[in-house]
């Protein structure tokens, strides 16, 4: 009976051991970025403190690497893209990094408020409902047909834009069926329904659609060349949660009028008038995506020419500690202090960083991150190295920004 019970206890502190040795792997592992991105003639002390090696193949030669002790030291005179095999203790592989080496990169920090008005790339379906046909009788023209999250694109081969050619387009067709063209998860596809009479002798299909939205949100930088980066998150339907595919879109100057404090359970707001007039147009809206709004600034759009640039901070450059958002939420553009707390060097999202508004000025006037703060670029070290994204519902003094480099990808 003893060796019984001796075995199973060797079992399971044998489990115990695997179990922790697997779950020390995966901590390594994570503090190790999957892909990497790198400067010219920039030294990267990498790994340190942990037990790992980079492998030195003959094809990752051009990255200088130098092993020690300490961790790993790379530094390249070439561009180019590599894959550097990293390794336990120098002799079990554990992943593979993707490094990318480019020439140093500069940006402008802007933090202005903007108004942004986008058209979706086809009506966004927000909800499909019953009718009540003229017969008393209720119908679901539309049911198991259309989807929330559908965009509408062509009704019997016309493309319809707006909700008044959608209404024209079902009126037309009277009690007949309709072939409707709509896009589900990025796929085309074709269906067809049939209207409903009702009482006053129009016809309905029981869809809502939307065409566009508009809102307010932070300019992040600019470009040389007046390219821009804003929000750090993609422009969502607020009905149904999609990524709305944008058929258009336009930068308007905003002003903003006044700020709801955050407070626990209740996010804050910017409150702003957007005068949508050609005139007051500063930019083009190109692409909108899940880490934020891109584009073109206007050539007569003179003020981002007097922003400074900065140097771009990478996600090993981001540190635990002090660091500043720039925001206009007092008339001019400012640097308020914050700082980070967490860093997922592997996120590829727009949820990068954890960080916490201490300044008192701030914190005064907003509560912490307000809507409307998104895209507010993070500066640490003289680097704009993020965005704020999000605030954290039960506390309004913290939120999540997005690594700069991932806005770039996109």
């Amino acid at each position: 009976m003893k060796r019984k019970y001796r075995r199973l206890l060797f079992s399971v502190l044998a489990l115990d051991i695997l179990l922790i040795g697997w779950l020390s792997i995966q901590s390594v592992s994570s503090q190790i970025p999957d892909t990497m991105w790198t400067y010219i003639g920039k030294e990267e002390d990498l790994f340190s403190g942990l037990p790992v090696k980079a492998g030195k193949e003959d094809s990752v030669e051009a990255l200088n690497l130098t092993g020690g002790s300490g961790g790993t030291t790379l530094k390249s005179q070439a561009k180019g893209n590599y894959s550097v095999d990293i390794r336990l203790f120098g002799l079990f592989q554990l992943k593979t990094v993707e490094v990318k080496v480019m020439d140093p990169m500069y940006l402008a920090p802007s933090g202005e408020p903007i108004g942004i008005y986008v058209e979706t790339n086809g009506l966004l379906v927000l909800a499909t409902t019953s009718v009540e046909g003229k017969d008393g009788l209720v119908y679901e023209p539309a049911a198991n047909i259309i989807q929330k999250g559908d965009y509408i694109l062509k009704m019997n081969g016309k493309p319809v834009k707006t909700i008044k050619e959608f209404n024209a387009a079902v009126q037309r067709n009277k009690n007949e069926k309709i072939r409707v063209r709509i896009r589900r998860n990025g796929r085309e596809t074709e269906v067809a329904m049939k209207p409903v009479e009702v009482r006053d002798g129009s016809c309905k299909l029981g869809i809502w659609v939307r065409e566009d939205t508009q809102g307010i949100g932070t300019m992040t930088y600019v470009t040389k060349s007046g390219g821009f980066g804003a929000l750090g998150h993609g422009i969502t339907d607020a009905d149904t949660g999609t990524l709305m595919n944008l058929g258009g879109g336009e930068l308007f100057n905003t002003e903003i009028l006044d700020i709801t404090q955050g407070k626990r359970g209740m996010p804050g707001e910017l409150e702003g008038y957007i005068n949508m007039v050609a005139d007051n147009c500063i930019g083009l809206i190109k692409k909108n995506t899940s880490l934020g709004i891109f584009g073109q600034l206007s050539k007569d759009y003179k003020d981002w020419k007097k922003l400074d640039l900065m140097p771009v901070g990478l996600k090993q450059d981001v540190k635990k500690s002090k660091a500043w958002i720039i925001s206009d939420v007092e008339g001019n553009r400012k640097k308020y202090e914050i700082e980070i707390e967490e860093i997922n060097i592997n996120s590829k999202d727009n949820k990068g960083m954890v960080i916490r508004v201490t300044d008192s000025n701030l914190l005064k006037i907003t509560g912490g991150i307000v809507q409307g703060m998104s895209g507010s670029p993070v500066i640490q070290d003289g680097k704009i190295i993020g965005a704020v994204t999000h605030v954290l519902v039960d506390d309004p003094t913290r939120g999540y920004a997005a690594f700069i480099e991932n806005m770039l990808s996109q």
